[in-house]
């Protein structure tokens, strides 16, 4: 099992500087909210601005926010610190979550200020499960059944590839599979024919040792949070919306074996 980096889609997610924003509440301040629970990596990282406050360093460098995150099953309740850094003229706080975020888990992100104002922000976290692989053998044109359950009404997609992606460069990657909610009940279940998904992903024909070089089909997954893949794709229409984005995820490759001979 390969993690599937992330960190370039992370910095884009949480270093967008939103320069064209204006004030929205001069009496009350309103909260930006940028950030993702991880489930397969140790930090956690959230974004939190006050949008009433002008884009400028001077006016961004403190920023009068208590961030809480509660678990609502066990209770817990954990208060974030935050790292501070300059960009594009602002000063970013991005706030971190360090003690491991629990799969199909609900929880819930409060930010106050010193006057009291609050925003309370409720998500469900995507279960984690153990992908399953059904096949008969191992060959290349021998169809593979996957199956991933249980699942709890969080969007998942699905790419394959003829190989992982590195710090270098980007790897080979075919069609992006997108399992909605609509599309299954309590599991994701799949069936592909190997030799299709590398010629896909290479955009060409070619034979199973021409393509599958590396011996593997390589599969990448990223889950979410029940509703949060859809807000982080939809259309840019509403400032106090889209400035709220908070939820779970996870994205890991996985590397199927394959027999190229056959």
């Amino acid at each position: 099992m390969i993690i599937a980096a992330f960190s370039a889609m992370m910095m884009i997610f949480l270093g967008a500087c939103d320069n064209s924003f204006d004030p929205t509440d001069p009496v009350d301040g309103i909260y930006s909210v940028h950030g993702m629970l991880d489930l397969l990596e140790e930090t956690s990282y959230i974004r939190v601005r006050d949008m009433n406050a002008p884009f400028t360093l001077d006016a961004t460098e403190e920023l009068d926010a208590t961030v809480t995150l509660h678990n609502l099953d066990s209770g817990e309740v954990t208060q974030l610190s935050s790292n501070v850094r300059e960009f594009e003229g602002v000063y970013l706080h991005t706030f971190l979550f360090n003690d491991g975020v629990v799969p199909d888990t609900p929880y819930q992100l409060r930010v106050e200020s010193s006057a009291g104002i609050e925003l309370e922000l409720n998500t469900l976290t995507p279960t984690l499960p153990v992908m399953q692989v059904n096949r008969d053998n191992n060959a290349c044109t021998t169809p593979i059944n996957l199956v991933f359950d249980p699942m709890n009404g969080g969007t998942m997609t699905l790419r394959f590839g003829l190989e992982p992606d590195t710090e270098d460069e980007k790897g080979r990657w075919g069609f992006l599979f997108v399992f909605e909610p609509t599309r299954y009940t309590d599991r994701v279940s799949m069936t592909v024919n190997p030799l299709n998904m590398a010629q896909g992903a290479a955009g060409r024909g070619g034979t199973c040792s021409s393509l599958l070089t590396r011996g593997h089909l390589y599969l990448a997954i990223a889950h979410y949070s029940p509703g949060f893949y859809e807000q982080l794709n939809q259309e840019v229409t509403d400032i106090l919306e889209t400035t709220r984005q908070f939820g779970g995820f996870y994205a890991d490759t996985l590397a199927i074996p394959i027999d190229t001979s056959q």
